[in-house]
């Protein structure tokens, strides 16, 4: 089973989990698919509400 991982340092925050990266500094913020993801959906609302 995969995990996501996420760490935030600051005005520096990034998310790890199965097929995608999420990197946020400041007010620019880049999220990068690395393969396949079970749920682009609930990724990116992970993240959205992890940096939010």
């Amino acid at each position: 089973m995969s995990q996501i991982k996420a760490e935030r340092s600051g005005h520096i925050a990034v998310v790890t989990g199965p097929g995608f990266e999420f990197h946020k500094v400041g007010d620019q913020a880049l999220f990068k698919q690395t393969g396949k993801v079970p749920s682009l959906r609930a990724a990116k609302a992970f993240c959205k509400m992890f940096t939010s």
